[in-house]
């Protein structure tokens, strides 16, 4: 990958947004900038009349010398009026002034990496931040920007490459009898050591892809059941009609609604009744695919109605009940919104068994959890070649590789591709 030439590339997101961001990295880049009249003061926003070929621009540019940028070269930010015409007008004028080209997808990130200012896993936390569809999947993506997984597999990396001289030196000095350089009692309890550690970030990891999917939250039950209104009460509008005509309701609506420090998609489904004609089982197979697939189960029951054990995961839930005397096992009322506090908390800590990324349950990418099996595997064939010096230096080394396939220390050009391909250009 060319990490020298200097690159260019709108780094904002298309949209009617009034400004727009534009980020140039390479070496040796305040001077030829400043030709174009552009002032790169370090870490300053510095107001700049740009000379353009259709005429003078103003823009604000932050500059970052090499050390304190974030893809370890000298970098400049570009703040400028948000106008398709103008953007490609400056960029081009900024290659032809550096002398550079268009930057790749994720090349700033790719330089971070290759100039030490991160390692494999926190550029593809970059990534998995950028492209974040909710607070779950977003709190995986930071941990893992953070460097929580290098933290966490780096030691390991460290105690292999110790492991690896020691057993080496050994098979150097066979021929000395007074050297020795690791016990085979010593080395086994170090291989069973560092496999645990591996399979304690397995055990407890979560695939990033399911974060995606928040947990569903349904409310079902009989026609007027009252179960629009409470959808309306927990999304805090009035999103539903609300109506004493039966099947009112017909298709899921699904609104994302927070409960606590959760976040979950809340459904509202028609009324479950037998199905009449066309209209009725499409809306019926729909609602009852809905509960099967649910986290957790609203059932709502009207006053003078029974419970009828809907779903899996469920919460009973007695509607349209004003009176202060009732002692049923959920009461709420949309009119006093009595019960309804206690409702949000009951999900919450109902919701709480859903998976949540941490630094003992971290989201991790398919790619890393092949390559830590990978490094468990080659430590058992360490273990089993105990007696061998040289095949357990061998599967050492392999596991040593499985490792830096996740941090980035040894990686074929291949993984590289397949982390930053996956970016957007301009990050």
């Amino acid at each position: 990958m060319d990490i020298d030439t200097t690159i260019v590339a709108v780094s904002s997101p298309s949209g009617e947004s009034s400004h727009a961001l534009v980020r140039v990295t390479g070496n040796n880049l305040f001077a030829p900038l400043r030709t174009l009249g552009i002032e790169c003061k370090p870490s300053q926003a510095t107001p700049s009349v740009v000379q353009l070929p259709i005429g003078e621009l103003s823009i604000l540019a932050m500059a970052y010398p090499a050390g304190r940028s974030f893809c370890g070269q000298e970098t400049v930010e570009i703040v400028l009026p948000n106008n398709r015409h103008l953007l490609h007008v400056l960029v081009s004028e900024l290659i032809s002034v550096t002398n550079g080209r268009q930057a790749e997808a994720g090349e700033f990130t790719a330089r971070a990496f290759f100039n030490g200012k991160l390692s494999l896993s926190q550029a593809e936390g970059v990534c998995a931040t950028i492209s974040a569809c909710n607070d779950c999947e977003l709190q995986g993506a930071t941990l893992l920007r953070e460097g929580a997984l290098h933290k966490l597999v780096e030691p390991v990396s460290t105690l292999i490459c110790k492991t690896l001289t020691l057993v080496e030196s050994g098979i150097d000095f066979v021929d000395e009898e007074d050297v020795v350089a690791i016990s085979q009692h010593d080395l086994e309890a170090a291989i069973v050591n560092m496999s645990k550690t591996l399979q304690s970030i397995l055990h407890g990891n979560i695939a990033m892809e399911t974060l995606r999917e928040l947990p569903t939250v349904v409310l079902a039950g009989k026609p007027n059941a009252g179960k629009s209104s409470l959808f309306n009460a927990l999304v805090n509008r009035n999103r539903v009609v609300v109506s004493e005509v039966v099947g009112t309701t017909r298709d899921a609506i699904v609104e994302p609604v927070r409960f606590g420090d959760k976040e979950a998609l809340l459904i509202d489904i028609a009324g479950l009744v037998d199905a009449s004609d066309v209209l009725h089982t499409s809306s019926q197979e729909i609602a009852n695919k809905t509960i099967q697939d649910a986290n957790l189960v609203l059932e709502c029951v009207a006053p003078g109605e029974l419970a009828q054990g809907i779903g899996k995961t469920r919460l009973v839930v007695h509607t349209k009940v004003d009176s202060t005397n009732c002692n049923s096992e959920h009461t709420i009322s949309i009119k006093t919104m009595r019960g309804i506090d206690a409702l949000r908390k009951r999900i919450e800590n109902t919701l709480d068994a859903t998976p949540t990324p941490s630094t003992d349950a971290l989201a991790l990418y398919p790619r890393h959890i092949r390559y830590l099996q990978d490094a468990i595997e080659s430590l058992s064939r360490a273990l089993s070649e105990i007696k061998v010096p040289e095949l357990a230096a061998a599967s050492l080394r392999e596991a040593l590789n499985d490792i830096g396939k996740i941090t980035g220390e040894v990686t074929p050009d291949e993984v590289l591709g397949e982390v930053f391909s996956s970016f957007c250009i301009g990050k």
